[in-house]
């Protein structure tokens, strides 16, 4: 089990420097994430995804969130079919706390009560 955690781990901090070097989508959408985040729209989720905060996220907003996690979602997946006993839960479980984790001070996360929270 321990062995399965450590390469499980391994796996996704090699996603998530891919991730953070890919910017997840074009430059532009980097740009707009980055805005939306700091404007208190869209917020990490325990679940490894983003989130909307705000009702008033306008539909550009609400695509990028759904782009992103899309492509979230399937490095997710390539993690588990690369590493023996993974589960999906489990992986997004972990990408959530790193995700957290690097949330900047002031940006909204998910608190364990499912809330939204400033950093």
């Amino acid at each position: 089990m321990q062995k399965m955690l450590r390469a499980l781990k391994m796996m996704l901090a090699v996603v998530t420097v891919s991730l953070m070097m890919a910017g997840l989508a074009p430059v532009a959408h980097a740009d707009s994430l980055d805005d939306a985040k700091a404007a208190g729209l869209v917020g990490e989720q325990l679940d490894g995804y983003l989130g909307i905060v705000s009702g008033s996220a306008g539909a550009d907003v609400q695509r990028l969130v759904q782009d992103i996690n899309l492509r979230r979602k399937d490095s997710y997946r390539a993690i588990v079919e690369k590493t023996p006993g993974a589960t999906l839960s489990a992986v997004e479980a972990l990408a959530g706390q790193k995700l957290i984790g690097k949330t900047p001070a002031g940006q909204y996360v998910q608190s364990p009560s499912g809330n939204w929270v400033r950093k």
